[in-house]
């Protein structure tokens, strides 16, 4: 029994044995192919590492090798040599690699050969004056506030902060003195003295037209809160322009539209250019008080561009912004003469055009340029509609001034009349729409028998499609000889010829002339009847005036700035744009702003801000894109690996995309060696 038991016991123990044995041969055996499935995953790991480290290395090689080039994608050049393929041969060990390279075609939005073929200004904010007792920037703000720029601050002449202080992000400079806190990076740079320094200098912008545009009337003004659109071109009424943008006015409240293109600002409702058909009232101010001006292709509050701007529009962000958008078309407003533009109640936002190769000047000043007096002498008639009592009233008889040819009339009695009407007087080519009448005259060859008495003429000219406009003379006493006497017509430019020559629809008169002789029996001879006009078209006019008088000193006594901002609770104003007014004045009172005032800098004789307590925007408010080089060139390259090979072609599967910019300082003349390199973007599609 016993010995029963205990062979019962070394099976139990054997079948033990055996579920060991078992249990530790598979834990062995899953042991074995984890660690050669480790095994195995560390090496295809590392084969891939050195893949992606080969391809990186290529395309390392492959930047180097166009920053050590003068490739500028032009006509006929590669990127790497005689090709746009780079072969690395045994590159990395038995490695080879291949890289492709391929020029980005689209445009980049900050390209600066030069400061004078630059789409930026040099500097945010650029004082060109040097005139004595006339701060180059003055800026007023409560105590403890801070105007912030981003950008280079440069000033030919002082920077006067009245209150707190004046930051950039950038250099200051000022030729004269600094009063009060300057903060910018390095410290600001006072009293510069005449020290070259091209970011001092006028960039010497051209406008957008090298001629008066077309002229455009107002639009008409009927209903509150509508749309009124304006279109391109020349405009010479600010009494008009203001009192369309009133709060009284008939169409109050409303968006005024200004479309893309180039509107030409040179008002003549006062001062020695005046046109006297133009009311007087305001001068040749346009201010803003009432409604909303848009001006460039409006957007929605999302950004979309939109067929019209809305009623009321949202601004800031009612217009493309041409920082934002490589694409934006706007506008350029060009000020003229001693025009001025003020923003009181109302809201302006100003949107300019993107260029690759120059600021999108929105705001413009001109320096040169003048009117010129057209003369128009000798029209002459080619119609004789009624001749009335004088016999020979024929076209060749009194169109030209030749003492042998003419028509005659005898009185019947005394004081005595005669009439006779002719017409034609067309001017060889149109008088331009806006030009100012600056005289008319019809002289009258004529001769009259009686030596005793003396002839009288009246003349009616009524020009095509107008009113009547008269004048008289008295002519001469009789005798043999032909003379030449002058009836002056509209002579204050105010009636229907002066009205004529400034709509543009001149084509032309019918004069009704009318003989007078105080004898019976005394003859009135015709030898010519002309008519002489002058007049001084549209023409882009230099700054004159108080916009040009100096020193400015902000009390408006004898000066006056070109933009002027006036403290009010309703206004708001912004310019995505550059402003350039380089003879002329800024002088703003910032009340309320959600962003940037000026987008892209200003650049103007002197720039005054003044900032009220309740200004609360605490952001930049004039800047300029960084100072840093633009992209001129990008290029994709596209990375190939083969492994073990003793060659590479540049096919299958690429290991590395990037894109990457190369930056010259001179575009036009890349320097190798001395090109700068900014890697967009790196990618491995494997």
């Amino acid at each position: 029994m016993i010995r029963r038991m205990a062979r019962d016991d070394g099976g139990a123990a054997l079948i033990l044995v055996l579920l060991l044995v078992t249990v530790v041969a598979l834990v062995l055996s899953v042991t074995l192919s984890v660690a050669d499935t480790s095994l195995r995953a560390t090496v295809n790991l590392r084969a891939q590492a050195a893949v992606g480290y080969t391809a990186d290395g290529a395309v390392q090689a492959a930047i180097n090798t166009i920053r050590n080039s003068t490739y500028a994608a032009g006509t006929g050049q590669s990127c790497f040599g005689g090709s746009n393929t780079l072969t690395l041969n045994t590159f990395a060990g038995t490695s080879s690699a291949a890289v492709t390279c391929s020029p980005d075609p689209a445009k980049v939005r900050i390209q600066c050969p030069s400061l004078a073929q630059c789409n930026r200004p040099g500097a945010a904010i650029l004082a060109l004056g040097k005139v004595s007792g006339e701060d180059g920037i003055n800026l007023q703000q409560p105590s403890g506030s801070q105007f912030k720029v981003h950008g280079t601050v440069f000033s030919n002449s002082t920077i006067d902060v009245v209150n707190g202080s004046l930051v950039t992000n950038a250099p200051a400079y000022a030729r004269g003195a600094c009063v009060g806190t300057v903060m910018s990076t390095p410290s600001a740079a006072c009293n510069y003295g005449t020290t070259a320094n091209a970011l001092g200098d006028d960039p010497g912008y051209l406008p957008a037209v090298s001629s008066a545009p077309v002229y455009r009337a107002l639009p008409a003004c009927t209903t509150p809160g509508s749309v009124v659109t304006f279109q391109p071109g020349y405009y010479d009424n600010a009494a008009g322009l203001s009192a369309m943008m009133a709060g009284n006015s008939a169409c109050r409240h409303s968006t005024w539209w200004f479309q893309p293109g180039t509107y030409y600002f040179d008002f003549h409702n006062t001062g020695t250019n005046a046109n006297p058909l133009l009311p007087t009232t305001g001068g040749n101010v346009w201010t803003v008080n009432d409604g909303y001006l848009v001006a460039g292709t409006p957007t929605n509050a999302a950004g979309v561009k939109v067929a019209t701007p809305a009623v009321p529009a949202s601004i800031p962000g009612a217009c493309d912004n041409p920082i934002n958008d490589p694409t934006a078309t706007g506008v350029q407003f060009i000020f003229g003469g001693d025009s001025q533009f003020a923003v009181k109640a109302g809201q302006a936002e100003i949107c300019g055009t993107y260029s690759s190769t120059r600021p999108p000047l929105a705001l413009y000043g001109l320096t040169s340029g003048s009117e010129t007096t057209t003369a128009l002498t000798n029209l002459t008639l080619t119609a004789v509609p009624a001749a009335g009592p004088f016999s020979g009233a024929t076209v060749p008889n009194l169109s030209t001034m030749d003492t042998t040819t003419y028509a005659s009339w005898k009185s019947g009695k005394k004081n005595d009349s005669g009439t006779v009407t002719v017409g034609g007087f067309a001017p060889p080519s149109a008088i331009p729409a806006g030009s100012v009448l600056k005289s008319a005259t019809v002289k009258v060859t004529h001769r009259h028998a009686d030596t005793g008495t003396t002839d009288t003429l009246n003349v009616s000219l009524t020009p095509n499609g107008g009113t009547a406009i008269s004048g008289s003379s008295t002519g001469h006493p009789g005798g043999a000889a032909f003379q030449t006497d002058t009836v002056t017509l509209d002579a204050a430019a105010t009636g229907a010829i002066a009205q004529a020559v400034h709509d543009g629809t001149f084509t032309g008169a019918a004069i009704a002339l009318t003989a007078g002789l105080t004898a019976n029996n005394d003859t009135e001879d015709l030898d010519a009847i002309r008519l002489d006009l002058s007049y001084v078209a549209p023409a882009l006019r230099a700054g004159t005036g108080c916009v040009t008088a100096t020193p400015y000193t902000g009390n408006g006594s004898t000066s006056c700035a070109v933009l002027t901002t006036v403290n009010n609770s309703g206004n708001q104003f912004y310019v995505q744009g550059t402003t350039y007014l380089p003879g002329g004045v800024v002088d703003i009172t910032l009340n309320n702003a959600t962003e940037q005032i000026f987008r892209f800098g200003v650049i103007a004789r002197s720039v005054w801000v003044k900032e009220t307590g309740s200004f609360a925007y605490t952001g930049v408010v004039i800047e300029v894109p960084d100072d840093a080089p633009g992209f001129v060139l990008g290029v994709y390259l596209t990375a190939y690996v083969c492994e073990n090979s003793a060659t590479c072609a540049a096919s299958g599967t690429p290991q590395v995309r990037a894109k990457v910019a190369i930056i010259d300082p001179d575009p036009a003349t890349p320097v190798s060696g001395k090109r700068q390199v900014a890697v967009l973007s790196w990618s491995s599609p494997s």
